[in-house]
């Protein structure tokens, strides 16, 4: 697990970051937005972060009321015992949210997520891996994609949907060593994350039909 500790006092800074080295977790580069714990102390602004799951918030209670319902969050008041920091570090493997290998979706960056990895995606690729994002193992036609995505179904006659894929498998399936969308001969695509559904029957989406409600962050 990743952290960002931000602090109103440098030696308390140091001494938090030293106690989380301990153990076991990993300090993110300065800058950076991949960290799923924060620890923030004094009157300080919260860091973005790409997939925050937990906070500890020391003196700085207030801070709480600004976060998501997702977000686990411990308040401390100083002084304080270690233990009961330790403990609450030490219980965040089972917090939701905090599983490395899953597909995540930033829309405000239009890019796609995968453990460590980022691939940043055009308009026009985030659109359509978004579509089938929300429909995972049901096959999707090049017109129904040609006449949602591109607003025109008389784009059929052209291979500009199969052309979109390779970029999408250029930028997702080959940079995380996945194999995310797959080809229906004579059909369509479908979005089938893992192997249980790969050689499947799977029916033809119809338009408005099997829409899924995801979370996107």
């Amino acid at each position: 697990m990743k952290y960002r500790v931000v602090a109103a006092d440098e030696v308390y800074a140091r001494m938090l970051k030293l106690e989380l080295d301990r153990m076991g977790l990993t300090e993110a580069r300065e800058g950076s937005t991949d960290f799923s714990l924060c620890v923030a102390e004094g009157q300080t602004e919260l860091p973005r972060s790409r997939g925050l799951s937990a906070a500890v918030l020391i003196d700085c209670g207030l801070l709480a009321a600004r976060l998501p319902e997702k977000i686990t969050v411990k308040v401390l008041d100083r002084p304080f015992a270690l233990t009961e920091f330790r403990e609450f570090v030490s219980g965040l493997e089972d917090v939701p949210g905090s599983e490395e290998n899953t597909i995540v979706l930033y829309p405000d960056e239009l890019s796609v997520g995968y453990g460590d990895s980022i691939s940043q995606l055009t308009h026009r690729e985030f659109e359509l891996f978004s579509y089938f994002f929300a429909r995972p193992y049901i096959t999707i036609s090049r017109s129904e994609l040609l006449k949602t995505i591109w607003k025109d179904e008389n784009e059929r006659g052209t291979n500009v949907v199969d052309v979109y894929i390779r970029f999408l498998r250029a930028k997702l399936d080959e940079k995380f060593g996945l194999r995310l969308i797959r080809s229906r001969r004579g059909e369509g695509y479908v979005y089938a994350p893992d192997d249980k559904a790969a050689d499947a029957v799977i029916p033809v989406a119809k338009p408005d039909e099997s829409s899924t409600q995801i979370s996107l962050i």
